[in-house]
């Protein structure tokens, strides 16, 4: 007997469609909720009996495969298979609240229909390709470092190299901007009248501009005005505006001028050097420019160095800044010229006019001066009777200072310039590319020409100046390089010279600078050395006699 209590998991509808099925097949009765069943009143009487299913224990999947691949057997009417499952039927059976089941029936006559041996093949379309995870970068690996094995019965011993000391940065930050020409908003105007100030205050109302200062320049013979201006306007419209004032007999920019002269080397070189190249001991025996004034017109001068102390006659501050600072390249100049101690100068008796016009510019970080502080500066050097303008700076052309130079040239002034530390490509750099100065490049210990040193057809001679041991601030000493120390030299040379011949012109002097001359590079004349190697007892030579050979092995 079938009864709804006698399966309690199964629901009301499983057991109606499954009744409904046996009904069909002429097992049981038809199902109760037909029209005109017979089976109508089964719903009021659950207990009504049909014949019994016995239960069959459930095959497995695989199992269930292999059987729908066989031909079915004759199964009685009575009987069938009924293979449970969890949850419900999801072929379409019977399914309800608990456990549910597909009920497997014969055929119609107790027979199944043959079944083919192989399945019916069934394409499925393939599932989309699953995302591949993100790729996971590992770090490599270091390589192993194989360490050789030492040979048995030698021991050998590895070497190694102490870890370099990186020292703070001490001091001003490095140069970043590029050094102008000139100062942007400024003009310089040269009047010749009497009455400078007035004119300037005209000038400046006229055409709106700011009056700065007015300087008289005996070298100019007339007085020097600086004027600013602002605004938008172009240097160039601005300097023809003023020159066509009929007052104004000269107008041109406040040119920068800057010092030359390179870092400490990276190994001592042999201490001066120079007094053997130049020959000085031979020529100091002869002369060593005994009261000869020499206008020294760079940066401050440290007076209380133990090499410099009786070397300085007079001071003068051209910067105007009331801070009278001193300087490592005033320094060394002046202790390259009249030094003495451990370091001797070429001209240990001369007197030195210290003319301090160069300033530490904080913008560029660098010792530099403008055209208005250099014409003051050269100007106070010709009232003190300068007999020698040793000049180790590099500026644009100037016509200004052209001029100052050339009068100064023609009441006896001796001008000594620095070839420039501009490389071979450089343009020819002033003042030492004006006619009426000597104009020195540097050499090294073995006589090779500096490699950051200008060339040019207005080179006059060399000298050394490569990494040359040099009088510093506080009482010390270091080591320096570049064309402005090898100027340096021929001016205490040409010192040693006047001490012998006062009277002595500049065109005397350059020639027994020339002639006496040691040959360098190409034979004569050439825009590297110019006449070659300078050499001191060999000029003192030729200026007493006439003409002389210079002194081998230098």
């Amino acid at each position: 007997m079938v009864t709804w209590r006698k399966y309690p998991n199964r629901s009301r509808r499983a057991c109606l469609i499954w009744i409904s099925v046996l009904a069909v097949l002429g097992i049981g009765p038809a199902p109760a909720h037909a029209a005109n069943s017979p089976l109508q009143g089964l719903r009021t009487n659950p207990h009504t009996a049909i014949t019994s299913v016995p239960r069959v224990k459930p095959l497995k999947p695989r199992r269930l495969a292999q059987r729908a691949t066989q031909t079915t057997p004759i199964i009685p009417l009575n009987r069938a298979l009924i293979a449970p499952s969890r949850r419900g039927n999801p072929t379409g059976g019977a399914s309800g609240r608990g456990k549910g089941g597909t009920v497997i029936l014969p055929g119609s006559l107790g027979v199944f229909p043959p079944r083919p041996s192989t399945p019916p093949s069934v394409v499925f379309p393939k599932p989309p390709p699953r995302p591949k995870p993100p790729a996971v970068w590992y770090p490599p690996k270091p390589p192993k470092v194989v360490k050789p094995r030492p040979r048995p019965g030698k021991s050998r011993t590895v070497r190694r190299r102490p870890p370099r000391k990186i020292s703070p940065r001490i001091g001003p930050p490095p140069i970043v901007a590029t050094i102008p020409q000139f100062i942007a908003n400024e003009v310089l105007v040269f009047v010749k009248s009497d009455r400078a100030g007035a004119v300037g205050d005209e000038l400046a109302a006229a055409f709106n501009l700011t009056k700065v200062e007015s300087v008289p320049i005996s070298l100019l013979e007339g007085s020097l005005i600086r004027f600013s201006f602002s605004g938008n306007r172009v240097l160039r419209e601005v300097l023809s505006t003023l020159l066509s004032d009929p007052r104004v007999s000269q107008a041109q920019p406040n040119n920068w001028y800057q010092v030359v002269s390179r870092n400490k080397p990276k190994k001592a070189p042999p201490a001066q050097y120079t007094l053997a190249k130049l020959a000085i001991g031979q020529a100091q025996e002869i002369s060593q420019g005994r009261g000869i004034s020499i206008a020294v017109i760079d940066t401050g001068i440290d007076a209380k160095h133990p090499s410099l102390s009786k070397a300085i006659a007079a001071s003068f501050d051209a910067v105007g800044d009331g801070k009278n600072a001193v300087g490592k390249h005033g320094t060394a100049i002046a202790g390259l010229i009249a030094g003495q101690g451990k370091v001797t100068g070429v001209a240990p008796l001369s007197k030195l006019l210290a003319a301090r016009a160069f300033y530490l510019n904080r913008k560029y970080n660098k010792p530099m001066t403008s055209s208005m502080i250099l014409l003051r500066a050269l100007d106070w050097s010709f009232k003190n009777k300068a007999r020698i303008f040793n000049m180790s700076f590099t500026g644009p052309y100037d016509p200004l200072v052209r001029t100052a130079l050339d009068n100064a040239y023609k009441q006896g002034v001796i001008l000594v310039a620095a070839a420039g530390n501009g490389g071979p490509k450089a343009p020819p750099a002033y003042p030492a590319a004006y006619r009426n100065v000597i104009a020195i490049t540097a050499l090294d210990s073995k006589d090779r020409l500096y490699p950051q040193a200008n060339r040019g057809s207005y080179l006059t001679a060399a000298a050394p100046g490569v990494n040359l041991l040099v009088p510093s601030l506080k009482k010390g000493y270091t080591f320096s390089s570049g064309t402005s120390l090898a100027a340096a030299h021929i001016s205490g040379l040409i010192a040693l010279l006047l001490e012998r011949n006062p009277e002595a012109t500049s065109e005397t002097i350059v020639d027994a600078i020339k002639t006496s001359a040691r040959d360098l590079g190409p034979k004569g004349f050439d825009t590297q050395f110019g006449a070659g190697l300078a050499d001191a007892y060999a000029s003192l030579l030729s200026l007493a006699s006439g003409s002389v050979k210079p002194t081998s092995g230098q």
